[in-house]
């Protein structure tokens, strides 16, 4: 079979850039219940990183699994091509989830309890949180402003009543801070001391002048969010990084409305009955858009919601790809072997050709990329049931793969001005940064409460991300042609051991993550020694007990110690 050294050394790059990308993650400015390793170098430029990386690997992994899928059954036929993709993609699904899951649970409670432990010295941000009063007068004698918010939107005043630090409050309250200040939605500290069922900081706020009856944006009371349900005050206590012990939560809140009735508190203007009122505490600004919705549409949200919910529980974690590669896989056995059947004749040959191909595929991707969620790129989906826009999204990057094999046209032009390629990406990139940010995500935060609006920067949104992930695989296609389209053979060496690499690399990485977490290095530091120590580590693995073992046979075909 023929050898496509640039597309084997491309394919491994899209691979390895998952260590960087998933190393890179506990210095993004993301709650903790996105990423439960938050390093105290965490800074909002590698944002940019992130999305520079998630808005084309895995579209370009998913291209170029589709060209040697097709190559593979131009060779082989279907029967062989499925039952090699069940060794080479299923079986390593299932072997590997089995131990990587209870891992992860492991490594994330881990995690969470060494990074709780915040050096106060480092901002006021950390000091609230770590409930250092000195520290904040100190901050605050140093020039630092109490009544910033951090890179998450939280001010030291709400990470400090959240988690529950009366000194802290206090030494906030001398310093000029007022602390029933409300949050842009209304959310006053006695309505966080009150959802987490915390009389001391309640009775605290109420003994300072608190008013025990104001209400948020969505109506709710102090007294009121004492009736959300346990689950979704432990998902809210997630995304709040709080630590909650849901086990004495409810006696906790007895307590706390006990006082609130006491002191005259009511339940406000909040209807609890209504049909998306369960999501209105954990999913900030849903209920303004909700609300411009006919009746129909609200029982759809809510049923997609619902929905949505069960497509994002974490049981694959970072190898959901591998199923959504298997899922897409039997869909092409069955669209080829209606195809063949049929006697359907190959498509036109400028549908293959760089630049013409634009034409169709970003109108196509738009469809399924315009119902992604939560970022600039596509949405990440680790749970049993999948994600129908996401399995339709990587199936047009996998299908023109499909169609590209063995065409001129498309060998002739997939090089052709990459360096214009990469470089008209950039500010593309930027862009579409800039327009999700206006965009806000419907489910972490909004930054309207106007529906049309939401639409229209979301629209903006979908348009550049999608132009972005075209124009960075035909210019990386063009750049690995032209550096290294030949036979190399660290370059196949690193190719083979990429997909142990991916497989393995996640709780490496994260451990690494927790120990240096409160190191006081640079951040770029941090991240070049834990994407390099988790290459060299698995990388010896690899060698001494994956190679030549089953598992690299599995992984990669047999290989054979030279002599």
């Amino acid at each position: 079979m023929q050898r496509y050294h640039d597309f084997d050394a491309l394919r491994s790059a899209a691979m390895l850039l998952g260590i960087v990308l998933h190393g890179m993650m506990s210095f993004v400015p993301l709650p903790l219940a996105v990423w439960h390793t938050q390093d105290v170098a965490r800074d909002e430029s590698y944002l940019f990183l992130l999305h520079a990386i998630h808005g084309f690997r895995l579209q370009l992994f998913f291209v170029l699994s589709g060209f040697f899928t097709m190559m593979m059954w131009k060779k082989y036929g279907l029967k062989k091509l499925l039952s090699h993709r069940v060794k080479r993609i299923l079986l390593p699904l299932i072997i590997f989830t089995i131990p990587l899951l209870p891992i992860f649970i492991a490594t994330d409670y881990y995690g969470r309890q060494i990074t709780a432990n915040y050096d106060s010295s480092l901002s006021i941000w950390d000091a609230s949180k770590a409930g250092d009063p000195d520290a904040i007068k100190q901050h605050i004698a140093s020039g630092a402003n109490p009544n910033t918010a951090d890179l998450i939107g939280v001010t030291p005043l709400s990470w400090a009543t959240r988690l529950g630090h009366i000194p802290a409050v206090e030494a906030l309250q001398l310093q000029g801070v007022d602390i029933h200040a409300a949050e842009p939605d209304g959310t006053t500290p006695l309505h966080n001391a009150a959802l987490f069922g915390n009389l001391e900081m309640a009775k605290f706020l109420v003994s300072s002048g608190a008013d025990i009856n104001a209400e948020t944006s969505l109506g709710y009371t102090p007294l009121s969010l004492t009736e959300v349900d346990e689950l979704s005050t432990v998902i809210i206590a997630e995304m709040m990084s709080v630590q909650l012990d849901d086990t004495q939560l409810a006696d906790r809140r007895d307590e706390v409305i006990v006082f609130l009735k006491e002191n005259g508190a009511n339940l406000g203007s909040a209807n609890l009955e209504e049909p998306l009122a369960w999501l209105y505490p954990f999913l900030p600004g849903i209920k303004p858009l909700v609300n411009q919705l006919p009746a129909a549409g609200q029982l759809g949200m809510e049923l997609a919601a619902i929905f949505w919910i069960l497509c994002v529980l974490p049981v694959f974690q970072h190898l959901w790809f591998l199923y959504y590669l298997f899922l897409i896989v039997l869909g092409f056995v069955a669209v080829t072997w209606i195809c063949r059947n049929r006697g359907w004749k190959p498509v036109p040959s400028w549908m293959v050709s760089w630049p013409f191909c634009l034409i169709w595929v970003v109108p196509l991707t738009l469809v399924p990329q315009f119902f992604m969620i939560t970022d600039f790129g596509p949405d990440t989906a680790a749970s049993p049931i999948p994600w129908p826009p996401l399995v339709l999204y990587y199936s047009i990057f996998f299908g023109f793969g499909a169609l590209a094999f063995g065409r001129k046209s498309f060998d002739s032009t997939a090089g052709r001005f990459w360096p214009i390629a990469l470089i008209l990406a950039i500010p593309i990139l930027l862009l579409g940064i800039s327009e999700y940010s206006e965009r806000g995500s419907l489910f972490i935060s909004t930054q309207t409460n106007s529906l049309s609006a939401f639409f229209r920067h979301h629209l903006l949104c979908t348009i550049l991300s999608v132009l972005y992930a075209w124009l960075m695989i035909f210019g990386l296609i063009g750049a690995f042609r032209k550096f290294c389209s030949g036979e190399n053979r660290s370059i196949r060496y690193l190719s083979d051991a990429s997909y142990w690499l991916y497989i393995a690399h996640l709780p490496v990485a994260m451990l690494l993550q927790i120990w240096i977490a409160n190191a006081p290095w640079p951040g770029a530091l941090k991240l070049i020694c834990i994407c390099t120590i988790t290459t060299l580590f698995l990388l010896a693995i690899y060698e001494i007990a994956v190679r030549y073992t089953w598992i690299g046979a599995m992984l990669n075909g047999r290989k054979y110690r030279s002599n």
